[in-house]
C-alpha cells in the first residue's frame, strides 16, 4: 500500500466541502456533480493528506446507519503551524467543538472537532519527544490519579 485516503459518506458534500475547506484549510481538488446537479463526490488536500466525500446511496446496506460514529481522522500538522491559532480560527469559523487545545502525555497538544456529520478531526503537534516507557510510566500516574 502507498497511502489511505478517508472516503466519507455525507449527507450534504457541499457542507462537508465548506467544513474542511473553511474550517480546516483544505483545498477541493475534484468534485463531481450528478445527474441532479447535487454534489455526488468530493476530494480535497491540505498537504500530503486526502479525504474523499461521497453520497449516501439509500440502497445500499453499507451506507445505511448513524454517519460519523466511531469515526475519528486523527490528523498531525508541521512543526512550523501554529496549533493554537488553528484552533482559534477553527473556532472563529464556527466549528463544533469536541475538545479545546491540551497537552498530552504522548508528546502532543492537539484539540478536536466534529463536522457536520459527526466524524471526528482531532488536529495534533508534536510537542515533545516522549520515549515508549516515558509513555508507559505517565500513563499510568495519569490513571493513578483519577
Amino acid at each position: 500500500m502507498q497511502s489511505i485516503i478517508p472516503a466519507l459518506a455525507a449527507k450534504d458534500i457541499a457542507t462537508s466541502v465548506r467544513f474542511y475547506t473553511d474550517v480546516l484549510g483544505f483545498e477541493t481538488s475534484f468534485t463531481l456533480p450528478g445527474d441532479d446537479g447535487v454534489l455526488a463526490h468530493a476530494s480535497l488536500k491540505r498537504g500530503d493528506v486526502e479525504i474523499m466525500f461521497g453520497r449516501l446511496n439509500p440502497d445500499e446496506p453499507h451506507d445505511q446507519g448513524e454517519l460519523g460514529k466511531g469515526v475519528a481522522l486523527y490528523t498531525t500538522v508541521a512543526d512550523s503551524e501554529d496549533i493554537d491559532g488553528l484552533f482559534a480560527h477553527a473556532r472563529k469559523a464556527g466549528a463544533n467543538v469536541v475538545q479545546k487545545p491540551k497537552d498530552q502525555f504522548w508528546g502532543h497538544r492537539d484539540w478536536t472537532v466534529a463536522d457536520s456529520d459527526g466524524y471526528l478531526i482531532v488536529v495534533s503537534k508534536v510537542i515533545a519527544q516522549v520515549t515508549e516507557q516515558e509513555m508507559q510510566e505517565l500513563a499510568m500516574a495519569g490513571s493513578s490519579a483519577s
